[in-house]
């Protein structure tokens, strides 16, 4: 019996071809300047560069860019915290054939919501049904706003000293192989003016052991019975006012270091409240949200269950390549 997983994390190599090529660069606009507390967002700012050139053979016909934050965000002194950053496609331009239809959005599978920054990777583009396995050159610009979170909370970073966003961003094949990577980085200014928000105090914290979620099939039984795993008191929250908590995965499949997938639905997340053991929400993963919990105000920290499982004899995970597949997920608590 094939073995199969699925985790949150995910490890790159390196391969490069110098027969024809297909790689990526990218440039930056300008900088990242905030003087308001609310939500900034900075047009265009970064340009992704994507050429190929005699690329058959290169397997770019399934072709996927991500990019994931290389180290804190700092000035120094603080470290801003990624999550409140997030790109955003804006739009394309593109020179050559290609594979003789005009490039878009859509038929590029590009990923048009706003891209939260994490270490873990995140994908601009998952295996992209746009065929680049052409003989002659192309090569498209891809340019993407960067989003700052507005909130009182960014008067704790507020300085005169920039600090500086590094992130790397990779090009891989259909199959895996790395084709480009590169490093970029942008520099942030927090200086923001006037007087800081009053916002409903509310929050939301993982246990940093049920931040990654393993879901391993060694046995028939696994595939027969369908796997579970329970992590209690994962998360915890509080609120001086009313809210909810939605969940949704960053994109719609679990994919492979070969860029293998699996359909995010294959997936089920139940919530329970840790004291009382009553479930609050029981959803099938989704890039859209979903609503896990809806509370009224407690200013007491309060805890919950996660359980993630599979369905008996699901034959999404029957004859699968035995490799890890990944995924990232989002909680979002959002104040009523």
């Amino acid at each position: 019996m094939n073995k199969l997983l699925i985790i949150t994390a995910i490890f790159f190599s390196f391969l490069y071809s110098a027969q024809s090529f297909a790689r990526l660069s990218a440039n930056n606009t300008g900088w990242a300047p905030v003087d308001t507390y609310a939500e900034t967002r900075i047009k265009n700012l970064k340009v992704l560069f994507l050429e190929v050139q005699g690329s058959q053979g290169l397997q770019m016909d399934r072709w996927s860019i991500t990019f994931r934050v290389n180290g804190p965000i700092t000035n120094g002194i603080k470290n801003f915290p990624p999550q409140k950053l997030k790109y955003q496609f804006s739009y394309l331009t593109y020179i050559g054939a290609g594979n003789g239809t005009p490039p878009s959005a859509s038929n590029m599978s590009l990923n048009t919501l706003q891209l939260p920054f994490q270490i873990a990777k995140s994908y601009f583009v998952q295996q992209s049904n746009y065929n680049l396995g052409i003989n002659d050159y192309f090569s498209i610009n891809l340019n993407y706003d960067v989003i700052i979170e507005g909130g009182a909370y960014l008067e704790e970073y507020s300085s005169w000293t920039n600090f500086k966003v590094n992130m790397i961003m990779e090009l891989r094949n259909s199959i895996g192989d790395l084709m480009s990577q590169v490093p970029v980085h942008f520099d942030l200014r927090i200086m923001p003016l006037g007087t800081p928000p009053q916002t409903p105090t509310y929050g939301i914290e993982f246990d940093a052991n049920a931040q990654n979620v393993l879901l391993e099939f060694n046995t028939a039984n696994d595939y027969a019975n369908g796997l579970s795993k329970t992590q209690s008191r994962a998360f915890s929250t509080f609120s001086k006012t009313g809210y909810v908590v939605r969940v949704n995965t960053l994109n719609s499949n679990l994919v492979s270091i070969t860029n293998k997938t699996l359909p995010v639905s294959a997936v089920r997340l139940t919530v329970k409240d840790n004291q009382s053991q009553a479930v609050t929400g029981n959803v099938t993963l989704s890039t859209a949200q979903q609503s896990v919990i809806s509370s009224a105000a407690h200013t007491a920290t309060k805890f919950f269950d996660t359980t993630y499982s599979t369905q008996p004899n699901d034959p999404t995970f029957f004859n699968k390549s035995p490799e890890q597949y990944s995924g990232t997920l989002i909680y979002t608590m959002i104040p009523q």
